[in-house]
């Protein structure tokens, strides 16, 4: 009989982390990665990522000189809502603190040192 490689630890508490792991327990088992990512999670993780196929969706309408990469690191930061208007009134947001210098992190601190906020 041979030794065994795993014990069982704590609990997983996201699937976030559960997608980080190699080998889990199921109960008293450990378990490959393929075995839980044949769980509908293994087509969320295909089609995220480098070479994924799912992207975000930005407001058409909505112009900035931030690029849509800026514009989702503000959103971040600023803990504003993914949604439609969540982005519209994010970027309504940048263009009014924007003086046309440096990156978005600078107009997000000039927008955190308003005395409005």
């Amino acid at each position: 009989m041979s030794k065994r490689k795993w014990r069982r630890g704590p609990k997983i508490l996201s699937i976030q982390e559960l997608t980080r792991q190699e080998v889990v327990f199921w109960f008293d088992k450990p378990m490959n990665r393929g075995w839980f990512m044949s769980w509908q999670l293994r087509m969320a993780a295909t089609v995220v990522g480098e070479k994924g196929v799912v992207f975000y969706a930005m407001p058409a309408g909505a112009t900035t000189r931030f690029s849509d990469e800026d514009v989702i690191r503000a959103e971040r930061r600023m803990h504003t809502a993914p949604t439609l208007e969540g982005r519209m009134e994010l970027i309504d947001v940048l263009n009014r603190f924007d003086r046309g210098l440096g990156d978005v992190d600078d107009v997000i601190d000039a927008w955190e040192n308003d005395p409005g906020y």
